[in-house]
């Protein structure tokens, strides 16, 4: 059975420290880093959404491809592309490098939805983890507000009274090497998480 609640995953960044191909289709393993989630989401979520900057990249793939609604191509604009499109009242958010998504951790952030909370958000040793997070559609005023003022930093539009932080014991039980968090921003960053997956011999 799948959650009633939107998988999204946000492709518009800049490529900047990886030059070339699209992050999205590096491969990790013997699968681009887009199908690796994508694979994962189809299974848990009803509705999957991608958000790109050039659409005609992604013709072809089975989930909504949408572009961000303000103009400020950051991640906080694609936060909330992927909330305004979602037909489902929660989203889990995660970017397109992250490569060893966990489908435990993810299982247990959605599990924690309350009412009156806004943002189920991972605590780890380094700081909160915002794309590694479940959103309500109720966040979309407070972004736009935050998006109108230049602010673009996800954390600034949080409320406090309306965050539940998952302490880093839990996701530690859960993924105790904390791969979950491992993203591709350098070709360094690259190569070691392809020597993290083991493929299979042929």
């Amino acid at each position: 059975m799948k959650y009633d609640c939107t998988g999204v995953i946000l492709a518009g960044g800049k490529n900047s420290r990886l030059p070339g191909e699209k992050k999205t289709f590096r491969r990790v393993g013997d699968e681009m880093m887009l199908t690796r989630i994508q694979s994962l989401f189809s299974k848990m979520f009803s509705e999957v959404i991608i958000v790109v900057n050039d659409p005609k990249d992604f013709i072809g793939l089975d989930m909504m491809v949408v572009t961000d609604i303000h103009p400020s191509r950051c991640a906080l604009a694609g936060l909330h592309a992927g909330l305004f499109y979602a037909s489902n009242p929660w989203a889990y958010v995660t970017a397109c490098d992250v490569p060893f998504a966990n489908e435990q951790v993810i299982r247990h952030l959605i599990d924690q939805r309350a009412a009156g909370a806004e943002v189920i958000v991972p605590r780890t040793d380094d700081g909160l983890e915002p794309l590694a997070a479940v959103y309500s559609r109720d966040c979309i005023p407070l972004i736009e507000t935050n998006l109108g003022k230049k602010i673009f930093m996800i954390k600034k539009f949080f409320r406090k009274k309306r965050i539940k932080e998952i302490p880093v014991s839990d996701l530690r039980r859960l993924d105790p090497s904390m791969q979950f968090m491992f993203n591709v921003n350098t070709p360094q960053d690259l190569e070691k998480a392809r020597s993290m997956v083991e493929i299979p011999k042929s």
